[in-house]
């Protein structure tokens, strides 16, 4: 590969992945929170699409999980789930300012264990400098009723989420999964390579070219930064497209040349195996909603 060529796919790994479905914040309470509540998530996406998000601008905060005291914060931060975990959350009878927010992930990519956000994790913003412009706005809206106002809040979580994780990235506070990759700019490019063109032909071989690496070299360091072969990575992101692919209503022989599978019945297995529905269930949901659709209109 030249530098020339090298230079140019060496883009912005997140903002592309994020430009296509990224995660999007749900906020259920925003304002002066007393005593306790208790959160567990949305019962509308499975577990593993979903994540919250606490914020607390003023007083204090402790974070139960079965009634025994785990987290405590005590000055502005942030508490940030990469599962939906069941826990209460506690606050002072004087009462604390605290946004909480269901984060939703697409189901075909940037799930938590994905992009490898840990179970929990605190967060004062005093280690996140930069943030006071998007929380003030954040409490400002939470505050005020104006038009718009609950899609204005939700836009500052996606934000705040956004910085939250470059800070996590930048600060290796992850598990292993896309964040950890962008730690190394050779790997970064063969993520960002895979997900613009998965259909290609990525050989390992390929795959440690683009890296400008050897292939053991590269399949070990690929493997250490996100928990997984090239291989099984590269058919994560192949299925996951053709699984958005299908429930659009394309057909499953176009959807198979586009995501890199000669054969439509080993496509149509994994798919199967992999998100338990059939390309044939898929396309029957997408007529079904297409009809309602046009009955609608």
């Amino acid at each position: 590969m030249s530098e020339e060529a090298r230079n140019s796919s060496e883009k912005d790994v997140l903002s592309d992945l994020f430009a296509g479905n990224h995660p999007r914040g749900d906020v259920i309470f925003a304002g002066t929170h007393c005593g306790s509540s208790h959160h567990q998530g949305s019962t509308d996406l499975p577990a593993q699409q979903q994540g919250m998000l606490h914020v607390l601008q003023r007083g204090s905060m402790r974070v139960l999980f079965d009634g025994r005291e785990q987290i405590l914060l005590d000055r502005p931060g942030i508490v940030l789930f990469g599962s939906p975990l069941p826990h209460d959350i506690d606050t002072p009878e004087r009462g604390s300012e605290v946004v909480c927010a269901n984060l939703d992930f697409p189901d075909t990519g940037l799930s938590p264990a994905k992009l490898g956000l840990p179970e929990y994790l605190v967060l004062p913003f005093d280690e996140i400098p930069g943030l006071e412009a998007i929380t003030g706005q954040l409490f400002s809206e939470s505050q005020m009723t104006q038009p718009g106002q609950r899609t204005a809040i939700n836009l500052l979580v996606d934000l705040l989420l956004l910085m939250v994780l470059r800070h996590c990235q930048a600060q290796n506070l992850v598990r292993p999964g896309i964040l950890a990759a962008m730690r190394d700019p050779r790997i970064a490019r063969v993520v960002g390579e895979l997900h613009q063109k998965p259909g290609e032909n990525w050989s390992v071989e390929r795959q440690a070219e683009t890296a400008g690496m050897s292939r053991a070299s590269f399949a070990a360091r690929f493997r250490d930064l996100l928990g997984t072969s090239p291989g099984d990575f590269l058919q994560t992101i192949r299925l996951d497209l053709a699984f958005g692919l299908l429930r659009e209503g394309k057909r499953l022989q176009a959807v198979a040349s586009q995501v890199g599978y000669r054969s439509t019945t080993a496509l149509a297995r994994a798919i199967q195996q992999r998100h338990k529905v059939s390309p044939r269930e898929l396309h029957a949901d997408s007529s079904g909603e297409n009809s309602l659709l046009q009955t609608v209109v």
